[in-house]
């Protein structure tokens, strides 16, 4: 059987990173948040918006790796939040080894939650903040994400978040299933402090930071083109908006068989903290490429 592979590509400049200062509202309380969990039940968590989900059912190369199962995100109030769910193949340390996500340097302390072994990694500069928990369990080895503007209420929302982490069965959890989730809706107060009233889409030149993607879903190969060997890329124009969703997109490149449609799909469950022009959060015009190959 042949094997796929596929990349995306994000348009010029997007991971690029600003440090002038920015103006910082004052912390607003953190709103009422849900609890989720995976069909399997082994660890449940909250989150301010029902989530996107993205899951994978793919044969890797390296049997001695992990590979990735779930990717989960959703974002609110400036700062985005991820959970990834890979099968354990490895111990955590040759694991995070690999990953080569967090520096040694940003190494903070040993976690044990529930009798679930983790590592917490941090980070903080000038305009952001992030934090990433690495667990291992029997069967897989978890990443929990959060990364955000001090523009929104990063501290307050990532505390929440990684506060409310458990390995045990939770019954009022809600099971996470693959889609979109829910965008994030903005309150009144916010709009008035964090985005501004007006509808320009920037362009990466125009703004003071650029967006930073945090989760990056791939699509995933189609029955269909696999049978027919479909390979190519597909190229999307969209906005990522000021309130964290991606909106707008208009392919500029497609293919056949329903890559075009899993790249679309793929496109707007992508999570980032939005691009700043003037202390404010402002929408900016990208471009995706999404390369699909089999092999």
């Amino acid at each position: 059987m042949n094997r796929r592979q596929f990349t995306s590509v994000l348009g010029a400049g997007t991971l690029g990173l600003g440090l002038r200062s920015i103006a910082r509202p004052s912390a607003a309380k953190v709103g009422s948040w849900d609890r989720y969990k995976l069909s399997d039940g082994e660890f449940s968590v909250l989150l301010p918006t029902l989530p996107a989900m993205s899951s994978y059912q793919v044969q890797m190369e390296n049997p001695a790796k992990s590979p990735l199962r779930h990717l989960i995100g959703c974002y609110a109030d400036g700062v985005a939040y991820a959970i990834y769910a890979f099968d354990k193949k490895q111990s955590l340390e040759s694991f995070i080894n690999e990953y080569n996500h967090s520096e040694a340097k940003n190494l903070k302390q040993e976690l044990n939650v529930n009798e679930v072994r983790g590592k917490e990694y941090a980070f903080r500069n000038e305009e952001l903040t992030g934090r990433t928990d690495y667990f291992v369990t029997d069967r897989h080895i978890y990443i929990f994400q959060g990364e955000g503007s001090f523009l929104g209420d990063a501290d307050a929302g990532i505390t929440k978040f990684f506060e409310s982490i458990k390995f045990e069965e939770s019954k009022d959890a809600a099971i996470i299933l693959d889609g979109a989730g829910t965008p994030w809706a903005p309150t009144s107060a916010l709009v008035a402090t964090s985005v501004p009233p007006s509808v320009q889409i920037f362009s990466a030149k125009q703004v003071t930071r650029k967006v930073l993607v945090i989760t990056k879903p791939e699509p995933t190969y189609t029955e269909v083109a696999r049978r027919r060997s479909t390979a190519g890329t597909v190229v999307i124009r969209c906005v990522f908006r000021s309130t964290g969703v991606v909106s707008d997109l208009h392919v500029i490149s497609g293919l056949d068989d329903g890559l075009t449609e899993n790249a679309l799909a793929a496109a707007k469950q992508i999570k980032f903290i939005p691009a700043i022009n003037e202390g404010h959060f402002v929408s900016m015009w990208m471009e995706l490429q999404y390369n699909f190959n089999l092999y």
